[in-house]
């Protein structure tokens, strides 16, 4: 009877102290770097479309994107660079990059292709940026020309 009141007793106390007990306040993340990803290359028409999403609480103002992009066994592409619309806080935009080329080189339409996508972002608020992305290019299905 002892150990009965004594076990009630105790689970009483700790319900009492974890619930009056505060929880560690979260930081949100902030000042993130930018991040960058492809959505869509189209070898034919030699048009790259991205994916830019600016991670901080800043507005960023008066943008240029430059970018290359390195194939695996091919030579990098370079694309012309282009002003990106002012973006506000924790925004996403997605951006077509074109190339002088009038069609990119023949790839493997099967196969699954490694790249690097290789970008500066410039700023006039904030510091210069460097942005790679390392992935793999999927052929759409369906199609014959595009990888996503």
């Amino acid at each position: 009877m002892n150990s009965i009141k004594t076990l009630s007793l105790f689970v009483v106390f700790t319900g009492l102290i974890t619930g009056c007990a505060g929880s560690i306040p979260r930081n949100e993340l902030q000042n993130l770097p930018s991040l960058i990803e492809v959505v869509l290359l189209d070898v034919a028409d030699a048009q790259l479309k991205v994916r830019l999403t600016h991670r901080n609480n800043t507005p960023r103002e008066d943008i240029k994107l430059s970018c290359q992009l390195a194939l695996k066994d091919f030579q990098a592409i370079e694309f012309k660079p282009i002003d990106v619309p002012n973006m506000t806080s924790y925004a996403t935009e997605t951006l077509d990059l074109t190339s002088a080329l009038t069609a990119m080189p023949t790839v493997d339409k099967e196969a699954n292709i490694p790249y690097v996508l290789d970008c500066y972002l410039f700023s006039s608020n904030f510091k210069r940026e460097h942005l790679i992305k390392r992935s793999t290019l999927f052929k759409v299905p369906g199609t014959t020309n595009q990888f996503r």
